[in-house]
């Protein structure tokens, strides 16, 4: 199993965008909250470009909350002084295997289609590489919609422990409700308000002193009211991985124990947003 993946520092969110149509500003992928979504006027080629203030290395780049259907098909590239460095190429958002991933020669054909699932990802994981922007192609002719959508974009280099220091065993994921459900006169129940959200605790039980202390600087790139994009499973597949892929805030502060030489505990706990 590959190590949790999270993606502290949102490069996207500091990006100035371009977007080849736009019904609604391209600038909410860079907002939270269920109002902000960007919709294109079309669905074939549409392309959206976000071009960074200075190089970095970029990872992962993540398309989140996109109606796109499991015929669509993305591309995503990224760019050095407007040089390809690396891309997908064209690949299926669902029907080829799950969040849109495919890999030549390594991932199986016919994976699972999760476009039923609450909130769906596309998630382009790289070998981190030095870039100042990236280029999103998509192409989705079939799509009933008519337009394209997409809640929040996500870019930049993820942080993963070495394996050995992974999250223990004991993930906790709660799915939860902000519904009520109280008892009319008549002795009906009845359901008031309506909305969800995932939960996701785990804990570090073995971070030697090294990683803690890269953990730790990590960490403090953001605060307790920045949104990350949580990966518990990647490249776990199916179900199993989307429901523990999300973007989350994390609950609130955090505390380690040094319980024994050059061993740290840290558990912590994120909320999607």
């Amino acid at each position: 199993m590959n190590p949790i993946s999270i993606l502290f520092e949102n490069l996207h969110d500091a990006a100035t965008l371009t977007t080849s149509s736009s019904q609604s500003p391209v600038e909410y992928t860079q907002i939270s909250g269920g109002s902000y979504l960007f919709r294109t006027r079309g669905v074939t080629r549409e392309v959206l470009t976000g071009q960074l203030d200075n190089a970095a290395f970029v990872g992962l780049v993540v398309i989140y909350g996109h109606n796109l259907s499991p015929a669509g098909t993305v591309n995503i590239e990224l760019l050095l002084n407007g040089e390809v460095v690396q891309e997908t190429g064209y690949q299926g958002v669902a029907e080829l295997i799950p969040l849109g991933r495919f890999r030549a020669g390594i991932d199986p054909w016919g994976g699972h289609d999760l476009s039923g699932l609450s909130t769906v990802s596309f998630e382009a994981r790289f070998q981190p590489v030095v870039a100042n922007a990236y280029r999103i192609t998509i192409d989705d002719p079939t799509n009933e919609h008519g337009y394209l959508e997409v809640g929040r974009i996500f870019a930049g280099a993820p942080w993963s422990p070495p394996a050995r220091m992974n999250i223990g065993f004991g993930v906790n994921m709660k799915n939860k409700t902000q519904t009520r459900k109280e008892r009319t006169e008549g002795g009906s129940l009845i359901a008031i308000g309506k909305g969800g959200w995932r939960e996701v605790s785990f804990e570090f039980e073995h971070l030697e002193d090294d990683e803690f202390e890269t953990l730790i600087k990590e960490m403090n790139k953001t605060d307790d009211t920045t949104e990350v994009y949580i990966s518990v499973y990647p490249d776990k597949g199916g179900v199993i991985e989307a429901i523990h892929s999300f973007a989350a805030m994390r609950q609130d502060g955090y505390a380690h124990t040094h319980d024994r030489a050059r061993n740290r505990r840290l558990p912590l706990t994120y909320v999607e947003v």
